[in-house]
């Protein structure tokens, strides 16, 4: 489906102030948020990238393999760096430690002891370590330099993404515990249509696509004994799941019976107190939220 800037600009707006009419998120973190969302949006529709091509034959894929690796997703480097330097600009208006943490970013890309290709080759290929040292040099705020790169690059991965689709029917629901394009762990889960199909957002390349209701996202257990679901006052729309055979959680979202907007990443940031309540609960979730955090 081709990319619609001025609906999805209008949905974006629309779920933007829903969850600052909440106001449970501090005014600063929700702008931060904003912004990049907005730039984001600016960018995918400036994107070029050549399609991918499936890697794997379609027997093995149906058998559980990605269509492609993780690693083999390409980017715009001209658009990602344009994006890079709009965050990055974007920053040095917040507040602190954010705006010195953005000025010593600036400084390391000058002296050319950081690039912003090798940073988002960093995070495509999950290279913790890279990240790791850089939160030790930046201890105030030890997730900037990911944010960045995660934000910069992703319009392009969704870009890809879309491309992707039409080498594969979603039909039937997908039954394994990763992403068919990419191989990646779900982010957040969705119901969706009449019937309540289940759909999972990538954590990686935000493809979204049906698995069964009734089954953990991660490790696919589908003993109902062993899954759990939850709610949390003030927290209408959403749900989490709850797997006792591998203590995941996975969140889910249900706006089939109201007039609401639902944007995955920005669902996962408006159930934040159901995060909270499945960790005290000794639940984990093996991804982190879209926003670095």
């Amino acid at each position: 489906m081709e990319f619609n800037l001025e609906l999805e600009t209008k949905r974006l707006e629309r779920k933007l102030t829903h969850i600052a009419k909440k106001g449970f998120l501090p005014e600063s973190l929700l702008q931060i948020v904003s912004n990049t969302a907005v730039l984001q949006l600016a960018s995918r529709a400036n994107i070029t990238v050549a399609p991918l091509q499936p890697q794997v034959a379609s027997d093995m894929h149906i058998q559980g393999a990605p269509l492609v690796s993780r690693a083999a997703f390409p980017y715009d480097p001209k658009e990602t760096a344009i994006l890079f330097g709009k965050m990055l600009a974007m920053l040095d208006k917040a507040e602190e430690p954010l705006a010195s943490s953005a000025m010593k970013i600036r400084e390391a890309i000058e002296k050319q002891e950081l690039s912003i290709q090798e940073a988002c080759d960093a995070f495509i290929a999950e290279d913790n370590m890279f990240f790791a040292d850089w939160a030790a040099r930046i201890p105030e705020s030890p997730s900037l330099v990911r944010f960045l790169a995660q934000g910069s690059v992703t319009p392009s991965l969704q870009a890809q993404t879309e491309q992707l689709k039409e080498h594969r029917s979603d039909e039937e629901p997908w039954p394994y515990g990763h992403c068919p394009h990419c191989g990646s762990q779900p982010l957040i889960a969705a119901l969706k249509e009449k019937e309540g199909f289940k759909y999972l957002t990538c954590s990686f390349c935000r493809l979204e696509y049906r698995a069964k209701r009734l089954q953990c996202a991660f490790c696919g257990e589908e003993d109902h004994n062993k899954l759990e679901y939850f709610k949390a006052d003030g927290e209408p729309g959403y749900e989490v799941q709850v797997c006792k055979t591998c203590s995941c959680y996975i969140k889910m979202s249900d706006f089939r019976e109201f007039d609401r907007v639902s944007i995955p990443v920005l669902d996962d940031l408006e159930s934040l107190t159901l995060d909270i309540l499945a960790r005290k609960q000794g639940y984990a979730r093996p991804t982190l939220s879209a926003w670095g955090f």
